[in-house]
């Protein structure tokens, strides 16, 4: 049987995902956790080594689950954002700096005053802790030695790529998220390593999505178990290849997804205009007349995953769907309780990395229902901001789909279809990044267009309709929860000029 493989090296672990061709379907798919180090409150790192282990180990796992697979191309999806540096002799430079690192605050702050102009009217950003542009800036403040000593910089899924071909390079969705693509010429925005303090030497070249860039060499075959020669494609950042993995990639499909992060994904022209501000990214898609409108939920799963780690350590023994499905014995509204999702800071439409969450309007009769409702609710809501701003932005909404983690629970699909009022689908196959990035494998091999060959697998799922009768308690909900939200926003900012 012949697959491409997709493998996304995501927040908390690595998935795998065979993907059969001439109709055959996903085939396998395996996954492997790695941990987060926090050396110091909001910094957040991961070890690459970590990565690359935990690739090994899904991919054997990956072959005792389809023995006899014939893998005949590989593409990559990752977390977005995260930084890894290696030195002239290829060495590790310590830990990668990833996403949810929120170090850089005042160096986003400096950027924004000195070349707000040239990033929101080249790069189409706004600029904050979380890019990678910004990370930058701070080691060049910070730690000088570690960029002094670099000679190659790399994102997350572009160190998995140059471990399997030796080749250094990304693509333009990695470049868009970090804040650092001139979204005309589709290269490296001119100047952008004078912004940050860096020698523009290090930058990987930016490759197209699909195509084949290099080939599993001896060392990765001995060490993956993947056929020496197997054709590689870069694939895309996850935010890409989530679209892709969705189906979004024909305007008015809009992908939401519940991982670690929320995810609202929608594809509108290139040469759409976009207007910076809310939180909102444009991030290059991997069909390049096409771009991905980005709203971003920080936690987005995470809210959930926490709030049951919360009880099962205060002494709850409930196992997770047990725990969410306690969700149904709550009504709409979770009993005047409100919700906001900001664990980890707050995205879109506050870009605010500092905020942080919040229960409001708890009374001695909130249950442990209310507070699973609610937490399901917040994040709805602030998905539901997402979407809005898009609507305000012109771009038309035609079929809402759901994936990843959070999907597999039936009630927060139907809390969403109700708090945006329309139908809301699963989709049957729920990991989108590493289908994604499997679908671009597949095209770079055969050549076939990537929208038809993502079409082709997303004929069923599971339709979620909008409950008529919720919709005015659901107005009433998402005024408090806005209410919450920005009172959290107000606080920081206060505390920020003190």
């Amino acid at each position: 049987m012949q697959a491409s493989i997709g493998i996304d090296i995501g927040t908390s672990a690595v998935k795998v995902v065979a993907l059969g061709r001439d109709g055959y379907g996903v085939l396998a798919e395996t996954t492997r956790a790695y941990p987060m180090a926090t050396p110091r409150p909001g910094w957040v790192e991961q070890s690459p080594e970590d990565w690359w282990r935990a690739t090994c180990e899904a991919l054997a796992e990956l072959y005792q689950a389809v023995p006899g697979i014939e893998i005949v191309a590989v593409g990559l999806s990752g977390q977005v954002n995260g930084l890894v540096l290696l030195d002239k002799q290829d060495r590790l430079l310590g830990n990668a700096i990833i996403w949810l690192d929120a170090r850089a605050e005042a160096q986003a702050e400096r950027l924004k005053k000195q070349h707000g102009d040239i990033l929101t009217g080249q790069a189409a950003t706004d600029i904050n802790a979380i890019s990678v542009l910004a990370k930058l800036a701070w080691l060049s403040d910070n730690d000088p030695e570690s960029l002094r000593k670099s000679g190659s910089l790399l994102f997350v899924k572009d160190y998995i790529l140059w471990r399997l071909t030796g080749q250094k390079c990304t693509d333009a969705s990695e470049v868009t998220s970090a804040g650092m693509l001139d979204i005309k010429t589709n290269n490296w925005l001119d100047g952008v390593a004078a912004m940050a303090g860096f020698d523009p030497a290090l930058l990987p070249r930016i490759q197209p999505s699909t195509r084949i860039v290099g080939a599993i060499t001896d060392g990765a075959a001995r060490e993956t178990g993947l056929p020496l020669n197997t054709p590689v494609v870069p694939g895309a950042g996850d935010v890409a290849a989530l679209a892709v993995g969705c189906g979004a990639t024909t305007p008015g499909i809009l992908g939401i997804t519940l991982g670690t992060a929320g995810h609202v994904v929608l594809s509108a022209g290139a040469a759409k205009p976009f207007i910076t501000g809310q939180g909102l990214w444009r991030v290059a898609h991997a069909i390049p007349s096409q771009a991905v409108w980005l709203g971003l939920v920080m936690s987005g799963g995470l809210s959930l995953t926490w709030l049951h780690r919360t009880m099962t350590g205060a002494g709850s023994n409930l196992d997770f769907e047990n725990f969410a499905a306690l969700a149904q014995e709550s009504e709409p509204g979770s009993a005047g309780v409100s919700f906001v999702p900001f664990l980890e800071g707050s995205a879109t439409p506050y870009a605010q990395p500092t905020a942080r969450g919040s229960f409001i309007g708890l009374s001695s009769s909130t249950q442990a229902c209310h507070l699973v409702q609610a937490v399901m609710e917040g994040v709805a809501f602030n998905i539901r901001q997402c979407v809005d701003i898009f609507d305000t932005l012109g771009a038309e909404v035609v079929e809402i789909r759901m994936a990843e983690g959070g999907a597999r629970v039936d009630r927060w699909c139907q809390i969403m279809a109700d708090v945006l009022q329309r139908p809301v689908t699963r989709l049957g196959y729920l990991n989108t990044s590493s289908l994604g990035a499997a679908l671009m494998a597949e095209a770079g091999l055969s050549g076939n267009d990537i929208a038809e060959l993502s079409a082709s697998l997303h004929g069923d799922g599971i339709r979620f309709e909008p409950a008529l009768e919720n919709a005015t308690t659901y107005t009433q909900a998402y005024s408090r929860y806005r209410d919450g939200a920005e009172a959290e926003i107000r606080r920081v900012a206060t505390a920020s000029r003190r």
